[in-house]
């Protein structure tokens, strides 16, 4: 699992993360939620360790920060909420990228691994496509298959992996959003575990074990999404009011993403 205990990030001098504690464990997702300016992405990136920070951070029981960079990158893969590329790669050229880490154990399946993380992501036959000739929500789904084959093995070595997605599904059609989040459920199924960045609040309840809500740099409630989301919980830390579970009024029609399919 991953154990961060007390972790404090300061950025140009100012405290984003003030004692942030929590527990992502194998077989589950953990989605970090959260208003703008909360300190979500700052948390996630400390506990990748690529920001410095006080506090403890292990991934299964080893300290990050006396990892090597390869050996910390075949155990956790990380999404950013956004890539810039500024060379002509294909999209095959940029799903190997996450390949290309430590010790080569997959240099026989290269190609395999690439076509089956592409299919995974709902790309199957995109793989000599420019990757700038995609649209936004076609790119994130490339980044997706990208950090899926840097760990594409769920436990290595006895010992989970994880993925670390900041926003996922922001880009994304209510289909494709569906598409990663089961995507994400099945690599915990597999023995591996996910952290997530989440906005849809009906997808995090729909797929999310642990819930941490975060709001100016501190954890304000962690638990099940069933029992964190709740009326006053959600006004508390997001600023408006909200009914958990309540319909809109006669005539305003909603969707609910568990109710699309393909």
């Amino acid at each position: 699992m991953i154990d961060a205990r007390n972790l404090t990030v300061s950025l140009s001098g100012k405290t984003i993360v003030h004692s942030v504690s929590l527990t992502a464990k194998a077989g589950e997702i953990t989605a970090i939620v959260g208003p703008n300016g909360s300190g979500k992405t700052t948390t996630m990136k400390a506990i990748a360790g690529e920001l410095p920070s006080k506090g403890e951070i292990t991934l299964n029981g080893h300290d990050i920060r006396a990892l090597e960079p390869w050996q910390l990158a075949v155990k956790r893969a990380v999404l950013p909420q956004a890539a810039a590329i500024a060379f002509p790669f294909t999209v095959r050229e940029i799903v190997r990228l996450g390949l290309t880490v430590g010790p080569n154990r997959h240099a026989e399946r290269i190609d395999a691994i690439t076509s089956e993380a592409l299919a995974a992501v709902d790309l199957g036959g995109f793989a000599g496509r420019f990757y700038q000739e995609l649209s936004g929500g076609e790119q994130q789904r490339v980044q997706v298959a990208r950090v899926l084959s840097q760990i594409w093995e769920p436990v290595l070595d006895g010992e989970p992996c994880f993925l670390m997605l900041d926003e996922p599904v922001s880009a994304l059609d209510i289909r494709h959003q569906l598409t990663i989040m089961q995507l994400a459920r099945r690599y915990c199924e597999g023995g591996g575990g996910v952290i997530a960045v989440m906005h849809d609040l009906n997808l995090t309840a729909m797929f999310a074990d642990h819930m941490v809500m975060m709001k100016n740099g501190s954890v304000a409630h962690a638990g099940r999404p069933a029992d964190v989301m709740t009326d006053d919980a959600m006004e508390a830390v997001f600023g408006c009011r909200m009914r958990i579970n309540g319909v809109p009024g006669p005539g305003v029609p909603f969707v609910l993403p568990h109710t699309a399919s393909y």
